[in-house]
């Protein structure tokens, strides 16, 4: 097979670094693109541009259209990940979170239309416009955006609408807020971490609320089927089909990890409401021939050892 070459914006993030890991391990030219802002490189990304000649970390801002035009050039697949994250970590950073999310989408399609790729992959808006942040505001537009830039540009757009993705590498906190101190934790690392810990797991409201919670790996095969003709135009949900209430999740992972830590009642995030969201996948499995494989007990077994050998403490699985 023709060696494809493979930019992946975000390319240092949760996500896309195990898809960089695939698309090495098939021979294709990779290039991981970001500005590491709100993290380092993992030990294993590291490990990676050490062992494998076909990757190649590229340190840039997807804001500057120059450089994204650099990278996009002789692509045929194209995944747009950047972003700044956190659905309440962007409060008082209003104008930045509009200049990478939005400006820096734009970029993005353009750089990859006029590059002719072929397939252009990307995360569209969380289904939770109720919510009023900067983050999910942003998402919103560069969505629109990118639709547009199919709809009326021809670019090959294909959008997989990812639930609560969850599993090794996710990082507790990217970034500090500095207008609501103690929000913008991701919520399954933040409670492994606490409960390895044996200290209270934080549960925003009632803990009523309810999320698809997704396995790393189930994410990152249907990111993988995604470079399909039958895809493009398409935006596809990613999840279990399954919602579960945030409380029993905190619980779950008390029980498994044999932790002695309580629940601690804290308030909802700012700019949030209580949700209930759950993901349809009869456009993955039409689209991809895609299916989740991994339920939530089992990912967050899956998980707890990688947050064991981070905090230095045998792991109870």
């Amino acid at each position: 097979m023709k060696e494809r070459k493979v930019v992946l914006t975000g390319g240092t993030g949760f996500i896309m670094s195990y898809v960089a890991e695939r698309y090495a391990e098939m021979g294709d030219e990779v290039v991981l693109f970001d500005n590491n802002q709100q993290h380092d490189l993992y030990e294993e990304t590291r490990k990676l541009l050490q062992e494998k000649k076909n990757v190649a970390f590229v340190k840039g801002d997807i804001r500057d259209a120059k450089a994204v035009v650099e990278i996009a050039e002789g692509a045929e697949i194209f995944y747009h990940f950047a972003a700044l994250m956190g659905t309440s970590s962007r409060f008082k950073q209003e104008v930045i979170t509009t200049e990478v999310n939005v400006i820096g989408t734009i970029n993005a399609c353009q750089a990859a239309l006029d590059a002719g790729v072929k397939y252009y992959i990307y995360p569209p808006r969380p289904d939770v416009s109720a919510w009023m942040t900067p983050y999910i505001i942003t998402k919103t537009a560069s969505t629109q955006f990118t639709k547009m830039y199919h709809a009326v540009y021809g670019l090959p757009a294909i959008g997989l609408n990812i639930a609560n993705c969850i599993g090794p590498r996710e990082r507790a906190v990217l970034e500090a807020n500095s207008y609501r101190p103690g929000e913008g934790r991701k919520m399954m690392a933040t409670f492994i971490e606490a409960a390895l810990k044996n200290e209270d797991l934080p549960v925003m409201g009632d803990g009523e609320q309810s999320s698809d919670f997704v396995f790393i790996e189930d994410v990152v095969e249907a990111l993988m089927k995604a470079t399909t003709d039958a895809a493009i135009g398409q935006i596809m949900d990613i999840g279990t089909g399954v919602n579960t209430p945030v409380k029993k999740v905190a619980e779950m992972v008390i029980e498994i990890t044999g932790s002695k830590s309580k629940i601690k009642y804290v308030p909802l995030r700012t700019g949030e409401v209580k949700v209930h969201t759950k993901a349809d996948n009869t456009n993955a499995k039409k689209y991809l021939d895609w299916e989740p494989r991994v339920e939530l007990k089992e990912s967050i077994k899956r998980t707890i050892p990688y947050y064991a050998k981070r905090l230095g403490v045998k792991s109870p699985v």
